[in-house]
């Protein structure tokens, strides 16, 4: 996959994501305030860098969204 296609399916799920919260406010009670969200295939596993910094909120990528 080149980084062009990438950043499309990204923007995509992005979007997507937007969609289910308008759909379903109350995930974004389940959200912390200056959270970091990372959008997760089934394929890619959860990896923590030893310089990440701050709260972060995994979204597992499905047929819905699904907070992790």
């Amino acid at each position: 996959m080149t980084n062009r296609e990438k950043i499309k399916k990204d923007i995509v799920v992005a979007f997507d994501f937007v969609d289910q919260l308008l759909a379903n406010p109350e995930m974004l009670e389940k959200i912390p305030d200056g959270s970091t969200i990372r959008f997760l295939d089934s394929e890619k596993e959860i990896r923590e860098k030893k310089n990440d910094k701050g709260k972060k909120q995994y979204v597992r990528v499905k047929k819905h969204f699904e907070l992790l």
